[in-house]
Parts: C-alpha cells; structure tokens; sequence
C-alpha cells in the first residue's frame, strides 16, 4: 500500500494566489469570522432544531427530529465553476461526496481524477462536489479548465465552507449518506487508483443503506 500523504498548511509556502493567511488546521478553519455582505459563497451552518420538549411520565424528552438534525452534515450552498450552484440539503436521499482541496496541494491534484471517474460512473445518482479553499475563481477556473474536469467545482474564496468541516489537512474527504448524516471521512491521499478504490468502496456502502 502506498504511503498516504496530506498537505498540512505549513507546507504552503509559494501560494501566493490565496488572499488571506492561512492558520494550521485544514485551511484555516479557525479563521472563519462569519458570512460578509456581497460574498459569492453563501453559507448556512445547520442549527439545532427548536422543538418542543415531549412530555413522558411527567419528564421532558427531547424529540426524535431534534437529535436526528443534529446529527446532519453541515449545509451548505456554493457558486459553481461554470455557472449555477450545489445546496447540500437540496440533495437529501442522494449519497453526496464532497472534497476540500486547493490547487497548490500535490496530493489533492493527485487523486482529482479519482473524482472524474466516479462522476462519470455514477452519474445523478451520487452527487461529487469539489470545494476550493481559499483561493480567487480566476485560479480555480483555470486549473478545472486546463485539466478539462467536469464533475462539479465550487469556490469558497473567504473558507466559509471549510469552516463548517474543519481538518488538519487536505485533501479532506467525506462522504455523506441518503439520511444526510457522514458516513466516511478521509484525510491525505495514496494517489488516485488507491483513493478511486476506498471512495467507491464507501458509495457503494452508503448506496446500500
């Protein structure tokens, strides 16, 4: 089995391309202040469901419904490479992939063709989304057009998204299932053949549910 490797964000020296400074976990999710006025990105954390507590045996219980949304990935609603938008609570009853990576992570370009294949295979029956982290859509756009990618690309300039799935590395992985709760995750790659193996293994799972 080959090595696994992630790019930690002391290794990003000469990415001159991001506009903010990046902390050490994932890709400063930690620095993530909130929503700004006029941002591309729109972003909407999942809140707690209120409820009203159900009484038993003179007791206050906390309904079934609550728990259940607690336990949902973090929503959330980007701007796509090439037009349109991905609304994660939109795709509720699909199995969804979602990958954060940059340009300037080796391992992260590494296994991108891992997500070409598997879009290809599963078609609208898995939704694949690759959000960017951190970097200007002229960057973005640039590397998804010369590599001719086209599984869905989205921006997340300020990190907004990354905040909501923080990590000490990229590429970070997840994959997500029908009832819209995490099934998998999965920090670094072992190049694209291995992670193309490991990404299906878990669709398939999830698609199984």
């Amino acid at each position: 089995m080959r090595k696994k490797y992630r790019m930690n964000l002391k290794m990003i020296a000469g990415a001159a391309a991001l506009s903010i400074t990046l902390l050490l976990t994932g890709c400063g999710a930690d620095n993530i202040s909130g929503d700004k006025e006029g941002q591309d990105v729109i972003t909407t954390a999942v809140e707690d469901t209120e409820a009203d507590a159900a009484k038993e045996d003179g007791g206050n219980a906390v309904s079934e419904t609550a728990e259940d949304d607690k336990d949902l990935a973090p929503d959330f609603t980007a701007e796509l490479v090439g037009g349109g938008s991905f609304s994660l609570s939109e795709n509720r009853g699909k199995v969804v992939l979602i990958n954060i990576w940059a340009t300037w992570c080796g391992p992260c370009v590494e296994e991108m063709p891992a997500f070409e294949k598997l879009n290809g295979e599963y078609g609208d029956d898995v939704k694949i989304i690759c959000v960017n982290c951190y970097e200007d859509k002229k960057s973005v756009d640039r590397f998804v057009s010369e590599n001719g990618y086209t599984f869905p690309v989205a921006y997340d300039e300020d990190g907004a998204i990354n905040g909501l799935y923080p990590t000490d590395g990229i590429p970070y992985t997840l994959v997500i299932g029908k009832d819209g709760k995490v099934k998998n995750s999965y920090v670094g790659s072992s190049g694209m053949e291995e992670q193309y193996r490991t990404y299906k293994a878990a669709i398939d799972a999830a698609l199984a549910e």
